[in-house]
């Protein structure tokens, strides 16, 4: 076969039915935005595809461009919403953990051990009378009126060793002389739906100068009783 028979032999294309080349960056934009596990690409799709619009210029891929903007849109709008969504959860469980904290320890400072013990969890609730109120006389003894107490979000080395219905919080506790950390191991109950509650399953108050206070004594918070 010569050069001319090679020549014949190639498909001949009317002008306006050749082929077009595919853009390339509409192309990257519809992979970009069906990567929907990672928020960055959805957000990455979209702006290609419109890039990619304005830049065809003859070639083929509007319908590549067009689907990477609605799938980007759609994937960027519900990782919005589940971002918003549990961080809302997340900033209720950091409140309700200061609350549950502060409410407990007013409560000792009150002496309404009945209050005391509504904010604790069923394996710390049969603390004794005796118990709520050495510990709360050397909390008094020690740093004097109690304020609130709140997450402290600097504090992230945690020691306690929880189930899977609980979790280990470094919390803060406030007092008029002098801001304390402390390690308060939570108990969560979950309710209907995406609601929940928190108990206190012990605590323990880290303090270098004058010893660290453990309550209750022998709970999962006394690293004395976890090293037996």
């Amino acid at each position: 076969m010569n050069m001319v028979d090679d020549l014949d032999a190639q498909p001949i294309y009317p002008e306006e039915t050749m082929p077009k080349e595919r853009s390339g960056l509409a192309t990257a934009a519809l992979i970009c935005s069906l990567i929907i596990c990672c928020p960055i690409t959805t957000i990455v799709g979209p702006i290609l595809g419109v890039i990619s619009l304005l830049t065809l210029k003859g070639r083929s891929g509007k319908g590549f461009a067009w689907t990477a903007i609605i799938v980007g849109l759609i994937s960027t709008i519900l990782w919005v919403a589940a971002g918003l969504f549990f961080g809302g959860m997340a900033v209720r469980f950091i409140e309700q953990a200061g609350e549950v904290t502060t409410t407990t320890i007013e409560a000792g400072y009150d002496g309404n051990y009945t209050l005391l013990r509504e904010g604790l969890a069923r394996s710390s609730v049969t603390v004794s009378d005796e118990e709520i109120a050495s510990f709360i006389e050397q909390l008094q003894s020690r740093y004097g009126k109690f304020d609130s107490a709140v997450m402290n979000m600097e504090e992230q080395d945690q020691t306690l060793k929880p189930t899977s219905n609980e979790a280990p919080l470094p919390i803060s506790l406030v007092f008029e002389t002098t801001d304390v950390p402390a390690d308060v191991l939570m108990e969560v109950i979950p309710g209907g739906g995406f609601d929940f509650e928190l108990k206190i399953g012990c605590i323990r108050i880290n303090d270098s100068k004058n010893g660290d206070l453990v309550f209750p004594t022998g709970s999962d918070c006394d690293n004395t009783n976890a090293s037996d």
